[in-house]
């Protein structure tokens, strides 16, 4: 037999204390992991430490006050808690901004203290948490519409999940097993200067490397090789699978042989590296940086060039939508927006992906001369050649319209796999321009790389296709102006063929117009601003909007409500059959 509590009247409100306390942290975290996907679809994927702060505490308080107002809580008491929630993450972002805490500091103390301030505020007002008016009420109407809005959300929302994991989810997967594929060998002029582009075994963007090899190699007065930290294929965006020229130790090998020097190295964005390879990436950046190497990076690649240290104390620029992150993440870095790239004596970094052209250019210019960068803009068509100095680009940032790439990835019918068929002599930015479109940017489709066991590209590079057939995929592009020319088959399959490259011209143009024409104008707009590439003299015709993708959130919206009502309806009149039946 189990004795009375002695002190019953002192022990109950305690409890009622813990338990409200406890109900608040559900409430909270429950906020945080309910807003967090809104936010996403309207703030930019790198906002920095303090706005991520703000947001999450945002998120966490409204949580909180919705629960306290379902438990009848004064307005008073609700303002008095989002206070004590959000001053800790206030007191702390100051030091923050001056540079004295870390943002994992700010993010972890932050927490500690949070808890800590509720007790306090909840007991200044301990009487609010300990009666017995606040016990949960719920009016069964009012929870009935709340669980067919619930209902209604989540089907949308379970769909965008499945259908955006499963189109981009492996946009850098490594392609399973080995290969013994070899890279062509090249001849080395120590005559000329040598410049190596970075790759990484976890995954490179493929418009940030072979848009800038391309131009560097198309010259024929660089010695030009992509390097890796180890032996390995690099796979590209959309799983284009690339041998690497040379390891970092091969590269010394060769330098070494001809008595010559590595003049300039290029880095693009990189998926983050195992520990072993990111540390062996850093040394090597900061040992050819010291032996006075030319730096220069592209894009997103400027993170790994800031994580290196050598960006510190220098100016730099990225992409529009990278710079906010990389300022919270590096403050000792000057970024600035609005220009192709920044050239800081030993150190050049460009804005987004197509930029990396223009920072090519820029090497000829230092490493060769003007003339040779200005016939390199015209063998590749580029029409944005600044020569001598950094032309400027639009300060972009993201608007209402730009939805439209969420739209895509979440809800986009019709065939989702493009294959890609990767032709003997394909120039690389016409490779680049089918394999980082589609995905990466419009997100419109997953890419699949088709061809024979080994393909070389215009300029010697070397890939390994991961299907040999189009079986299974709903488009087969061909990109490359002589595969068009030559009509290349398609490679098994149903599928027609479709060549991209048709005319003379920058390689991304037809890619563009074509992303306008098949899907919509829109898409082919976000497609270019976050290639930061302009297209105000590209014609675009198409649907303004993907209007069938727009409709099908809605569509699944209103039939997961159906449901839900119907299934109401369903136990309502189960239960009224059986409350009728005779005992």
């Amino acid at each position: 037999m189990t004795a009375p509590d002695p002190h019953p009247t002192r022990t109950r409100p305690v409890l009622r204390f813990i338990w409200h306390y406890v109900e608040m942290v559900i409430a909270m975290f429950a906020g945080m992991l309910l807003l967090a996907p809104l936010w996403g679809l309207v703030l930019p994927p790198d906002t920095g430490t303090d706005v991520d702060v703000l947001v999450m505490a945002a998120d966490m308080v409204i949580g909180m006050a919705v629960w306290m107002r379902v438990r009848r809580h004064h307005w008073a008491a609700v303002a008095e808690m989002g206070v004590a929630m959000f001053a800790p993450f206030l007191i702390l972002l100051v030091p923050y901004w001056f540079g004295v805490l870390a943002g994992h500091v700010v993010m972890s103390a932050g927490h500690v203290l949070m808890f800590v301030f509720m007790a306090l505020a909840m007991l200044r007002r301990r009487e609010e948490y300990t009666r017995h008016s606040h016990r949960l009420t719920v009016n069964p109407k009012w929870a009935k519409r709340a669980a067919v809005v619930l209902v209604a959300l989540l089907v949308p929302g379970a769909v965008a999940a499945v259908n955006t994991i499963g189109k981009f989810a492996d946009l850098y997967e490594r392609r399973e097993g080995t290969v013994s594929v070899k890279p062509v060998p090249r001849t080395h002029d120590p005559a000329k200067p040598t410049v190596a582009l970075l790759t990484s075994s976890e995954g490179t963007n493929v418009a940030d490397l072979l848009g800038p090899y391309e131009v560097l190699a198309g010259t024929g007065r660089v010695n030009t090789y992509i390097v890796a930290a180890g032996p390995g294929t690099a796979p590209l965006t959309g799983g284009l699978d690339l041998v690497p020229d040379l390891t970092f130790q091969q590269l010394a090998g060769v330098l070494t042989d001809h008595n010559d020097s590595l003049d300039a190295i290029m880095i693009p964005a990189l998926q983050q590296p195992p520990a072993a390879e990111h540390a062996a990436i850093n040394d090597w950046l900061r040992r050819q940086s010291a032996a006075g190497t030319l730096t220069v990076s592209v894009c997103r690649g400027a993170q790994a060039f800031a994580e290196s240290g050598l960006l510190d104390g220098r100016t730099a620029t990225s992409h529009w939508l990278r710079l906010a992150g990389l300022r919270a993440a590096f403050p000792q870095v000057k970024w600035v927006a609005g220009t192709r790239y920044v050239d800081d004596g030993n150190v050049i970094s460009t804005a987004g992906v197509l930029s990396g052209v223009d920072g090519a250019l820029r090497i000829l210019e230092r490493l060769v001369d003007g003339d040779t960068a200005r016939a390199a803009a015209d063998r590749v068509h580029w029409r944005h050649y600044s020569p001598g100095t950094a032309g400027s680009i639009p300060e972009s940032a993201v608007e209402p319209l730009d939805a439209v790439v969420g739209i895509n990835s979440s809800y986009l019918t019709g065939p989702s796999t493009i294959g890609v068929q990767v032709v003997e002599g394909v120039g690389e930015l016409e490779l680049a321009s089918a394999f980082i479109s589609y995905t990466e940017h419009a997100m419109v489709g997953r890419t699949l790389a088709i061809g024979e066991a080994t393909v070389r590209s215009r300029h010697g590079l070397t890939f390994v296709p991961r299907a040999s057939t189009a079986a299974g995929v709903g488009r087969l592009l061909v990109p490359g102006l002589d595969a068009s020319r030559r009509k290349v088959a398609g490679t098994g399959g149903e599928v027609r063929p479709e060549y991209l490259h048709t005319t003379e011209e920058f390689a991304f143009d037809p890619v563009v117009r074509d992303i306008a024409r098949t899907y919509d104008v829109r898409t082919a707009l976000w497609t270019a601003k976050t290639l930061e590439y302009p297209v105000m003299d590209v014609e675009l015709r198409g649907s303004a909007w993907p209007w069938v993708a727009t409709a099908v959130p809605l569509v699944l919206a209103l039939l997961g409500a159906a449901a839900a009502i119907g299934s109401f309806a369903l136990v309502r009149r189960l239960r009224a059959r059986t409350t009728t039946q005779p005992a």
